[in-house]
């Protein structure tokens, strides 16, 4: 399991077949798969390299975030028809958000990476449970790339880099616990 800011690599075989077709990455979504590498669409931080001679690709991902994990296809295009690929492998991606650990008195701050889609909605940070009907919420951000600061706590909502931080200063005994990350859409929360 990886931590976010890790390096993913993973590998996928491929036969003699498939040596000189082209290789495409592709990414299951809820309702649609996303082409995340090819020959002609290449994302920033995803690198394919392809060694022919053991007929191995692998796929390498800089700074993993936990939008990143999920369910990767290797496949190859085949020239013959202008849009036939055959996928060749199935890989499981997992990222893990590493605990915060401090002491009592000092900071911490917990980074909720999001999804851009987001960045327009209403965030949470909730200590236990962060559901609509018993919502322990810490507080709210306002709706853009503004901070709010209570006595011990300060929210930033950076939709730039799509990242809300909770920071929470003097920390006692009773601040220790499980939080959530929320995101308000319509009527429910999306933690």
């Amino acid at each position: 399991m990886l931590k976010s800011g890790d390096i993913a690599t993973f590998s996928c075989e491929y036969s003699e077949n498939h040596i000189n077709n082209p290789k495409i990455i592709f990414k299951e979504g809820k309702d649609s798969i996303k082409t995340i590498y090819s020959t002609s669409k290449k994302k920033e931080r995803f690198s394919v390299s392809d060694d022919r001679h053991y007929k191995l690709m692998t796929v390498r991902i800089t700074a993993v975030t936990p939008d990143d994990g999920g369910v990767y296809l290797c496949g190859v295009w085949i020239k013959r028809q202008s849009y036939s690929y055959s996928i060749i492998n199935t890989v499981h991606l997992h990222i893990m958000v590493a605990p915060v650990v401090r002491r009592e008195g000092e900071s911490a701050e917990i980074f909720c990476p999001y999804d851009s889609i987001y960045k327009s909605k209403s965030k949470s940070l909730c200590k236990g449970k962060c559901s609509t009907r018993d919502r322990n919420t810490l507080n709210e951000t306002v709706r853009e790339e503004k901070e709010t600061k209570t006595d011990r706590l300060t929210l930033n909502d950076d939709v730039t880099a799509s990242v809300f931080t909770g920071t929470i200063t003097g920390l006692t005994a009773e601040d220790a616990g499980k939080y959530w990350c929320a995101v308000t859409l319509e009527r429910d929360v999306n933690y």
